[in-house]
């Protein structure tokens, strides 16, 4: 993994991991800023795991999702990551993220930035159900209802205490 130390601006010098396809645009410096929106980067203001205007992101998605699933996705990611080195994400077929418990549980998180019909979450449930645990983190609260019927499902602003939670911190 390619890193380089900035050194650009004032404070205290930042890690810049430059494999990344996400960053908080206020965890870097102007050149920084301007050399990766040089490089395919955008700006998009996300609320992350919060709700309102949210934060300003540069993300590079090069994925089929809408950025809103892109973000979520990496957040809850490296959310994870905090808790075991066993997390791995999918872009296809399987579900968005698998981690593995202690115990060896094995857990799959899907993150659902639209409202899916039955027919189109019936592969995906098939697939949820290969795994111990599964939960679904809806990017709009006026989805969780919808995918309630279908399984545990969370807001993004509870996905961080759901996942604490799998840890036994909660």
């Amino acid at each position: 993994m390619s890193k380089f130390e900035c050194t650009c601006g004032f404070g205290p010098q930042k890690k810049f991991d430059s494999n990344r396809m996400i960053h908080v645009k206020n965890d870097l410096s102007p050149e920084v800023v301007t050399f990766q929106k040089l490089n395919g980067f955008t700006e998009v203001r996300d609320p992350g795991f919060s709700q309102g205007r949210g934060t300003s992101y540069l993300i590079k998605n090069k994925t089929h999702e809408t950025d809103a699933h892109f973000i979520l996705w990496n957040l809850i990611f490296d959310e994870i990551k905090k808790y075991t080195p066993t997390v791995k994400y999918n872009l296809v077929r399987e579900p968005d993220i698998v981690f593995t418990l202690d115990d060896g549980l094995t857990v799959a998180v899907e993150v659902e930035a639209t409202k899916k019909s039955e027919n189109q979450l019936k592969p995906k449930l098939a697939v949820l159900k290969k795994y111990n645990c599964w939960f679904f983190v809806v990017t709009k609260c006026e989805n969780l209802k919808h995918y309630r019927q279908y399984g545990l499902t969370f807001t993004r602003t509870w996905a961080r205490k759901a996942i604490a939670a799998y840890f036994g911190l909660i």
